[in-house]
């Protein structure tokens, strides 16, 4: 907390401040009188942060539907917003985020029209930057080969992960591709939710 500052009425000042969690509040209080200057309710910050919107971008509608359907029928999300390729995600993302509403995770394709997976993630970690918010979890779901340049826009990108969809034609193979995407996401999902 080195540096930050926060008005003190009683001191009259900026001042530097303690952080004191207790009874689901936060509370920042002065570090020289004691005065409280800000409380927050941190169960109103949890159900801000258990928003169960993803957001998917895949310029294959046949992939788009199979995983908005299977990520609804799973009930791992209540709501998807898709898009074909990665400047329709953008303007999706940054409507939801003008809303103040934060998506649960993205899943994006990498090789995409108009505006490629890599370059919409970085653009969503720049509005995140711009407005202070918390890192949306990605996951790049993509039949590109994840190679070391890969592997360091990703760790750039951090928090985000690869899945390979494969290129084999047999819908079996997707299928089971997809079935995988779907049991890491329910697998990240629970392992946040025991961490709060």
């Amino acid at each position: 907390m080195e540096g930050n500052k926060k008005y003190c009425l009683c001191c009259g000042e900026d001042v530097p401040y303690n952080v004191v969690e207790r009874h689901e509040r936060r509370e920042l209080t002065c570090q020289y009188c004691g005065f409280t200057l800000d409380v927050e309710n941190l169960w109103e910050k949890k159900e801000l942060q258990t928003n169960s919107v993803a957001l998917i971008a895949e310029d294959s509608r046949f992939i788009r539907t199979l995983l908005k359907e299977l990520l609804l029928k799973n009930s791992i999300v209540k709501e998807v917003n898709d898009s074909e390729n990665g400047l329709d995600f953008v303007s999706a993302y940054t409507r939801m985020i003008n809303d103040r509403i934060r998506p649960a995770f993205v899943i994006l394709d990498l090789n995409m029209p108009v505006m490629d997976g890599l370059t919409a993630a970085r653009t969503m970690r720049a509005l995140e930057k711009k407005m202070s918010l918390p890192h949306t979890p990605i996951i790049f779901f993509s039949s590109i080969k994840a190679d070391e340049g890969l592997k360091k826009q990703m760790s750039l990108l951090a928090p985000a992960n690869y899945i390979n969809k494969g290129s084999s034609p047999e819908p079996e193979a997707l299928a089971r591709r997809v079935q995988f995407l779907l049991n890491f996401i329910l697998e990240q999902r629970q392992g946040s939710s025991t961490m709060q």
